[in-house]
């Protein structure tokens, strides 16, 4: 084999984090009548992945921190249509992160291809989640298993795609970039970031987007299973 180690993305490359987080959001709406500001669900869902987006963006590239992120999600939503105070913020964030990390949802074949890969590799999460939350998502997937440890950039205070935490990454794992491979869903964050650290890449592309950075990743794929061609 060329590999002997493997580094996963976790968020909507293991954990289906997109559909969590929509059942979540849906709830919060729900629970705390946002609908007496946004006429539908669709309204608010879509305005926070606006707002939520923009703040991870700048979060991955080491332009904000967590705090700053956690705090303004939902006071950035809400602007315009009702005020709420920093604490309150956070008070909900708070519960939004406890339902996201009670969710179990996961990519679809996940579960048979880390079945697959780990009696031949040795297999690692490499996120740029909190750790606080990540923990617990991890074990109420039942996924935590599969790998040797969890690597957070919570943990080494750098985001992927910073060159940092690969280095860590590798150093975590005692091996050398050559003898690993990343698979991750985030063209910027895990495909740049690997490739920039010297280390090949699987870019896992199920909605088919186009590759517009013209990055072009060692291998891409549309469904995990394809890993079985590559792995």
């Amino acid at each position: 084999m060329k590999y002997s180690t493997i580094f996963f993305d976790l968020d909507d490359t293991i954990l289906d984090t997109q559909q969590n987080s929509k059942d979540a959001i849906s709830e919060i709406y729900t629970d705390y009548k946002y609908d007496n500001y946004f006429p539908t669900f669709d309204d608010f869902y879509t305005r926070y992945q606006s707002v939520n987006l923009h703040l991870w963006d700048l979060y991955e590239q080491n332009l904000i921190g967590k705090d700053h992120l956690m705090s303004e999600r939902f006071s950035k939503t809400l602007e315009g249509y009702t005020d709420i105070t920093k604490e309150q913020s956070l008070d909900i964030n708070q519960d939004f992160m406890g339902r996201v990390s009670s969710r179990k949802n996961i990519i679809n074949g996940a579960k048979e291809i880390l079945d697959y890969l780990q009696p031949r590799y040795n297999m690692y999460v490499l996120s740029n989640g909190f750790q606080e939350v990540q923990d617990k998502k991890i074990h109420n997937a039942g996924v935590g298993h599969y790998f040797k440890k969890v690597i957070l950039s919570d943990q080494v205070g750098k985001n992927k795609p910073h060159p940092i935490i690969f280095d860590y990454a590798l150093q975590q794992a005692g091996v050398s970039k050559a003898d690993c491979i990343m698979i991750g869903d985030n063209i910027n964050t895990d495909i740049i970031g690997a490739k920039n650290s010297g280390m090949d890449q699987v870019w896992f592309n199920p909605k088919k987007v186009a590759d517009s950075n013209g990055i072009s990743p060692s291998y891409t794929i549309e469904s995990l299973d394809e890993l079985r061609c590559i792995l």
